[in-house]
Protein backbone atom coordinates (compact mmCIF):
# COMPACT_ATOMS: atom_id res chain seq x y z
CA UNK A 1 0.00 0.00 0.00
CA UNK A 2 1.58 3.55 -1.04
CA UNK A 3 1.62 5.82 1.48
CA UNK A 4 3.49 9.09 2.96
CA UNK A 5 6.72 9.15 4.78
CA UNK A 6 7.82 12.10 6.25
CA UNK A 7 10.78 13.26 7.56
CA UNK A 8 12.35 16.06 9.92
CA UNK A 9 14.95 17.88 7.02
CA UNK A 10 17.78 20.16 7.36
CA UNK A 11 17.25 22.75 4.40
CA UNK A 12 20.25 22.56 1.38
CA UNK A 13 18.45 25.84 -0.01
CA UNK A 14 19.04 24.46 -3.26
CA UNK A 15 17.02 24.10 -6.24
CA UNK A 16 15.10 21.48 -6.90
CA UNK A 17 14.23 20.10 -2.79
CA UNK A 18 10.53 20.09 -1.75
CA UNK A 19 8.88 21.30 0.91
CA UNK A 20 5.67 20.73 2.49
CA UNK A 21 3.77 24.13 3.71
CA UNK A 22 0.51 24.54 4.33
CA UNK A 23 -0.52 21.30 2.55
CA UNK A 24 1.51 22.50 -0.37
CA UNK A 25 4.28 21.20 -2.05
CA UNK A 26 7.11 23.56 -3.48
CA UNK A 27 9.91 23.14 -5.17
CA UNK A 28 12.88 25.34 -4.56
CA UNK A 29 14.83 27.63 -6.83
CA UNK A 30 18.38 28.92 -6.68
CA UNK A 31 21.16 29.05 -4.04
CA UNK A 32 20.53 31.91 -2.31
CA UNK A 33 17.70 33.23 -0.05
CA UNK A 34 16.63 36.05 1.90
CA UNK A 35 17.66 35.11 5.90
CA UNK A 36 14.42 33.30 7.52
CA UNK A 37 13.25 32.31 4.24
CA UNK A 38 13.51 29.79 1.52
CA UNK A 39 12.66 30.66 -2.27
CA UNK A 40 10.21 28.26 -3.56
CA UNK A 41 7.44 28.07 -6.07
CA UNK A 42 4.17 26.02 -5.01
CA UNK A 43 3.60 23.35 -7.73
CA UNK A 44 1.64 20.50 -6.17
CA UNK A 45 -1.41 19.86 -3.87
CA UNK A 46 -0.86 17.31 -1.21
CA UNK A 47 -4.11 16.54 -0.40
CA UNK A 48 -5.14 15.59 -4.01
CA UNK A 49 -1.74 14.29 -5.62
CA UNK A 50 -2.10 16.72 -8.40
CA UNK A 51 0.30 19.64 -9.91
CA UNK A 52 -1.34 23.14 -9.30
CA UNK A 53 -2.80 24.85 -12.36
CA UNK A 54 -1.38 28.45 -13.25
CA UNK A 55 -4.28 30.03 -11.65
CA UNK A 56 -3.73 28.27 -8.56
CA UNK A 57 -0.48 29.10 -7.72
CA UNK A 58 -0.74 32.46 -7.27
CA UNK A 59 -3.09 32.10 -3.75
CA UNK A 60 0.02 29.93 -2.53
CA UNK A 61 3.00 32.73 -3.49
CA UNK A 62 4.20 35.06 -1.15
CA UNK A 63 6.28 37.35 -2.77
CA UNK A 64 9.08 39.03 -1.39
CA UNK A 65 10.95 41.96 -3.16
CA UNK A 66 14.98 41.37 -2.15
CA UNK A 67 17.11 43.72 -2.57
CA UNK A 68 19.62 41.19 -2.81
CA UNK A 69 18.95 40.30 -6.73
CA UNK A 70 16.73 43.27 -7.20
CA UNK A 71 13.46 41.32 -8.28
CA UNK A 72 10.44 39.79 -6.26
CA UNK A 73 10.94 36.57 -5.36
CA UNK A 74 8.00 33.75 -4.28
CA UNK A 75 9.10 32.68 -0.06
CA UNK A 76 7.84 30.14 2.35
CA UNK A 77 9.55 30.91 5.88
CA UNK A 78 11.81 28.86 7.53
CA UNK A 79 10.18 29.36 10.87
CA UNK A 80 7.39 27.26 9.45
CA UNK A 81 7.38 23.44 9.69
CA UNK A 82 9.11 22.80 6.90
CA UNK A 83 9.59 19.11 5.70
CA UNK A 84 11.15 17.23 3.07
CA UNK A 85 8.46 14.69 1.14
CA UNK A 86 9.90 11.68 0.35
CA UNK A 87 7.64 9.43 -1.40
CA UNK A 88 10.06 5.60 -1.20
CA UNK A 89 7.01 3.57 -2.24
CA UNK A 90 7.10 3.65 -6.31
CA UNK A 91 9.09 0.61 -7.21
CA UNK A 92 9.94 1.72 -10.85
CA UNK A 93 11.60 5.45 -9.37
CA UNK A 94 13.50 3.14 -6.66
CA UNK A 95 14.82 0.79 -8.99
CA UNK A 96 15.45 3.80 -11.48
CA UNK A 97 17.31 5.88 -9.00
CA UNK A 98 19.21 2.78 -7.88
CA UNK A 99 20.27 1.73 -11.29
CA UNK A 100 21.30 5.74 -12.00
CA UNK A 101 23.13 5.96 -8.81
CA UNK A 102 25.41 3.02 -9.23
CA UNK A 103 26.63 3.98 -12.82
CA UNK A 104 26.98 7.89 -11.90
CA UNK A 105 28.73 7.13 -8.04
CA UNK A 106 26.50 9.80 -6.92
CA UNK A 107 23.38 9.95 -5.02
CA UNK A 108 20.63 11.10 -6.63
CA UNK A 109 17.32 13.41 -5.15
CA UNK A 110 13.92 12.92 -6.33
CA UNK A 111 12.00 15.67 -7.01
CA UNK A 112 8.89 16.66 -9.55
CA UNK A 113 5.56 15.09 -9.81
CA UNK A 114 6.81 11.40 -8.86
CA UNK A 115 6.99 13.07 -5.34
CA UNK A 116 3.56 12.91 -4.96
CA UNK A 117 2.29 10.09 -7.47
CA UNK A 118 3.04 6.98 -8.92
CA UNK A 119 1.03 8.93 -12.33
CA UNK A 120 3.66 10.57 -13.98
CA UNK A 121 5.32 10.99 -17.49
CA UNK A 122 8.60 11.21 -16.18
CA UNK A 123 10.78 11.06 -13.39
CA UNK A 124 12.85 14.37 -11.98
CA UNK A 125 16.01 13.62 -10.42
CA UNK A 126 18.79 16.36 -9.12
CA UNK A 127 22.27 15.63 -8.56
CA UNK A 128 24.49 18.14 -5.86
CA UNK A 129 27.39 19.10 -6.27
CA UNK A 130 27.53 18.26 -9.49
CA UNK A 131 31.24 18.40 -11.38
CA UNK A 132 33.00 17.81 -15.05
CA UNK A 133 33.04 14.19 -13.88
CA UNK A 134 29.50 13.41 -13.45
CA UNK A 135 28.89 15.87 -16.81
CA UNK A 136 31.48 13.34 -18.91
CA UNK A 137 29.71 10.05 -17.50
CA UNK A 138 26.57 11.24 -18.81
CA UNK A 139 28.17 11.94 -22.07
CA UNK A 140 29.62 8.58 -21.95
CA UNK A 141 26.18 6.78 -21.64
CA UNK A 142 24.24 8.92 -24.59
CA UNK A 143 27.25 7.66 -26.67
CA UNK A 144 26.41 4.44 -25.67
CA UNK A 145 23.00 4.14 -25.90
CA UNK A 146 22.31 3.02 -22.67
CA UNK A 147 20.91 6.52 -21.94
CA UNK A 148 18.78 7.65 -25.22
CA UNK A 149 17.53 10.53 -26.84
CA UNK A 150 14.43 11.30 -27.98
CA UNK A 151 12.75 13.59 -30.11
CA UNK A 152 9.23 12.06 -28.48
CA UNK A 153 10.41 12.81 -24.77
CA UNK A 154 11.57 16.63 -25.65
CA UNK A 155 8.54 17.34 -27.24
CA UNK A 156 6.32 15.97 -24.00
CA UNK A 157 8.96 18.15 -21.97
CA UNK A 158 8.38 21.42 -24.18
CA UNK A 159 4.98 20.55 -23.92
CA UNK A 160 4.66 20.59 -20.21
CA UNK A 161 7.19 23.09 -19.56
CA UNK A 162 7.45 25.58 -22.19
CA UNK A 163 4.69 25.89 -24.23
CA UNK A 164 5.11 29.41 -25.92
CA UNK A 165 8.65 30.57 -26.52
CA UNK A 166 11.06 29.24 -27.58
CA UNK A 167 9.06 27.70 -30.50
CA UNK A 168 9.22 23.46 -30.14
CA UNK A 169 11.81 23.89 -33.30
CA UNK A 170 14.23 26.41 -31.03
CA UNK A 171 13.62 24.15 -28.13
CA UNK A 172 14.76 21.30 -30.25
CA UNK A 173 17.68 23.33 -31.40
CA UNK A 174 18.75 23.90 -27.86
CA UNK A 175 18.52 20.59 -26.24
CA UNK A 176 19.61 18.44 -29.62
CA UNK A 177 23.03 17.44 -27.67
CA UNK A 178 21.02 17.15 -24.36
CA UNK A 179 22.57 15.14 -21.56
CA UNK A 180 19.79 15.83 -19.13
CA UNK A 181 16.98 14.23 -20.91
CA UNK A 182 16.28 10.70 -21.98
CA UNK A 183 15.10 7.59 -21.83
CA UNK A 184 16.31 5.09 -19.64
CA UNK A 185 14.72 1.43 -19.29
CA UNK A 186 12.07 2.97 -21.32
CA UNK A 187 11.06 5.51 -18.42
CA UNK A 188 11.72 9.46 -19.82
CA UNK A 189 14.00 11.26 -17.21
CA UNK A 190 15.43 14.66 -16.37
CA UNK A 191 18.13 15.32 -14.83
CA UNK A 192 19.47 19.01 -13.04
CA UNK A 193 22.91 19.40 -12.62
CA UNK A 194 23.55 21.44 -9.06
CA UNK A 195 26.94 23.23 -8.77
CA UNK A 196 26.50 23.60 -5.25
CA UNK A 197 26.19 20.97 -2.42
CA UNK A 198 24.52 23.65 -0.27
CA UNK A 199 22.53 26.95 -0.34
CA UNK A 200 23.08 30.29 1.30
CA UNK A 201 20.57 31.69 3.69
CA UNK A 202 22.16 35.27 2.90
CA UNK A 203 23.06 37.16 -0.21
CA UNK A 204 25.88 35.93 -1.83
CA UNK A 205 26.20 37.58 -4.65
CA UNK A 206 24.52 41.08 -4.08
CA UNK A 207 22.99 42.82 -7.67
CA UNK A 208 23.93 46.32 -7.23
CA UNK A 209 22.40 47.58 -10.10
CA UNK A 210 20.05 45.92 -13.12
CA UNK A 211 19.04 47.00 -16.72
CA UNK A 212 17.00 45.31 -18.74
CA UNK A 213 18.37 43.86 -21.92
CA UNK A 214 16.88 43.22 -25.76
CA UNK A 215 19.70 42.20 -28.68
CA UNK A 216 21.39 40.15 -30.31
CA UNK A 217 24.36 37.95 -28.42
CA UNK A 218 26.80 35.42 -29.49
CA UNK A 219 27.79 32.88 -27.50
CA UNK A 220 31.45 32.07 -27.67
CA UNK A 221 32.67 29.24 -25.25
CA UNK A 222 30.80 27.52 -22.51
CA UNK A 223 32.40 28.17 -19.18
CA UNK A 224 30.37 25.88 -17.15
CA UNK A 225 27.60 23.85 -19.05
CA UNK A 226 25.33 21.75 -18.35
CA UNK A 227 25.22 22.68 -14.55
CA UNK A 228 23.47 25.22 -13.04
CA UNK A 229 24.10 28.06 -12.39
CA UNK A 230 25.57 27.64 -16.18
CA UNK A 231 27.84 30.02 -17.30
CA UNK A 232 29.19 31.17 -20.92
CA UNK A 233 31.07 33.65 -22.43
CA UNK A 234 28.91 35.80 -24.38
CA UNK A 235 29.50 38.88 -26.77
CA UNK A 236 27.35 41.75 -27.05
CA UNK A 237 28.53 44.54 -29.15
CA UNK A 238 31.77 43.24 -29.25
CA UNK A 239 31.87 43.49 -25.92
CA UNK A 240 32.76 40.18 -23.97
CA UNK A 241 31.03 39.27 -20.44
CA UNK A 242 29.34 36.15 -18.50
CA UNK A 243 25.98 35.01 -18.71
CA UNK A 244 24.20 32.98 -16.07
CA UNK A 245 21.55 31.17 -16.18
CA UNK A 246 19.27 29.07 -13.30
CA UNK A 247 17.26 27.32 -16.24
CA UNK A 248 18.00 24.13 -17.36
CA UNK A 249 16.25 25.27 -20.26
CA UNK A 250 19.60 27.25 -20.65
CA UNK A 251 22.36 25.20 -19.32
CA UNK A 252 23.28 23.20 -22.49
CA UNK A 253 23.05 26.16 -25.38
CA UNK A 254 24.89 25.25 -28.98
CA UNK A 255 27.69 28.28 -29.84
CA UNK A 256 26.64 30.96 -31.93
CA UNK A 257 24.20 34.19 -31.90
CA UNK A 258 21.05 34.35 -30.15
CA UNK A 259 18.12 37.32 -29.85
CA UNK A 260 17.56 37.74 -26.36
CA UNK A 261 13.95 39.36 -25.09
CA UNK A 262 13.52 40.62 -21.60
CA UNK A 263 17.03 39.97 -20.00
CA UNK A 264 18.97 41.27 -17.19
CA UNK A 265 22.14 43.16 -17.34
CA UNK A 266 22.90 42.60 -14.00
CA UNK A 267 25.71 44.52 -12.36
CA UNK A 268 27.16 42.75 -9.58
CA UNK A 269 29.80 43.07 -6.87
CA UNK A 270 31.43 40.18 -8.62
CA UNK A 271 30.92 41.61 -12.35
CA UNK A 272 28.52 42.14 -15.06
CA UNK A 273 26.15 39.02 -16.51
CA UNK A 274 24.05 38.97 -18.81
CA UNK A 275 20.43 36.60 -16.86
CA UNK A 276 18.17 35.62 -19.91
CA UNK A 277 16.15 33.75 -16.88
CA UNK A 278 13.35 36.26 -17.00
CA UNK A 279 13.15 36.38 -20.64
CA UNK A 280 13.72 34.45 -24.11
CA UNK A 281 16.75 33.27 -25.26
CA UNK A 282 15.85 32.33 -29.25
CA UNK A 283 18.90 31.11 -31.51
CA UNK A 284 19.51 33.94 -34.79
CA UNK A 285 18.68 33.09 -38.47
CA UNK A 286 19.13 35.36 -41.16
CA UNK A 287 16.66 32.52 -43.07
Amino acid sequence: MNKWRFYMYTPRFLEGEAYIHGGVVYIAKGYQHPPGFIVAYPRYNLLTKTRLAEHERDKYELKYYWDCIKCKVPIIPQSAHVYNPRYFESSAVLQLKSTLESILGVELHITGSSLVTEEFNDVDFVIYGASEDIVGKLSDLFNRELLKRSEYILTREYLSKHSGLPSIQDYLFLKKNTILHGLLQGIHINLKLIYYKSGFSKCVDPVIECREFNGLVKVEKPIRPHIIPSIYLVRINGEELLMESLRELYSELPLGKYIVYNARLEYRESGVYLVPDSGSLIPYTTQ
